[in-house]
């Protein structure tokens, strides 16, 4: 399935949920359902985010009945680029930027050089984001 968006819905909701775990104050917690139904996200989907964010240690959780999770990492160091590189994003605005690619008009192509550019820009930008600007809380919406 062709997707129109530049960031997949996953990725999308694992912004957002990082964000609103930024709001929340030091040593509270929230159950993943409730993130879930916060945030407009299916219980499910927002189970496998988690779980992807707390195995690269940008979340942790607490167990038991009255459990949750909170975000384990600095949200004035941690970046869009590290969570969107966590949930699988690969930044490519074209295929001539692929290692493998082969193209006979690669270089004297001044297109190549101008997608090229504008990756890296982006994912510059991206890095320079961190979560501490970004914060969501309940009263935010």
């Amino acid at each position: 399935m062709r997707r129109n968006s530049f960031i997949s819905r996953e990725q999308d909701y694992a912004l957002r949920m990082t964000a609103f775990l930024a709001g929340l104050p030091k040593g509270e917690f929230i159950n993943v359902p409730t993130l879930a139904r916060k945030l407009f996200i299916s219980h499910k989907f927002a189970s496998r985010i988690v779980h992807k964010l707390k195995k690269a240690k940008i979340t942790d959780s607490v167990q038991g009945k009255y459990g949750g999770v909170f975000l384990k990492a600095d949200p004035k160091k941690l970046s869009m680029f590290d969570v969107l590189d966590t949930i699988g994003f690969k930044v490519k605005f074209n295929d001539c930027l692929n290692k493998n690619f082969k193209c006979e008009l690669m270089f004297g192509c001044k297109f190549h050089s101008f997608w090229l550019n504008e990756e890296k820009l982006l994912l510059e930008k991206l890095k320079k984001q961190k979560f501490s600007d970004y914060v969501l809380r309940e009263q935010n919406f």
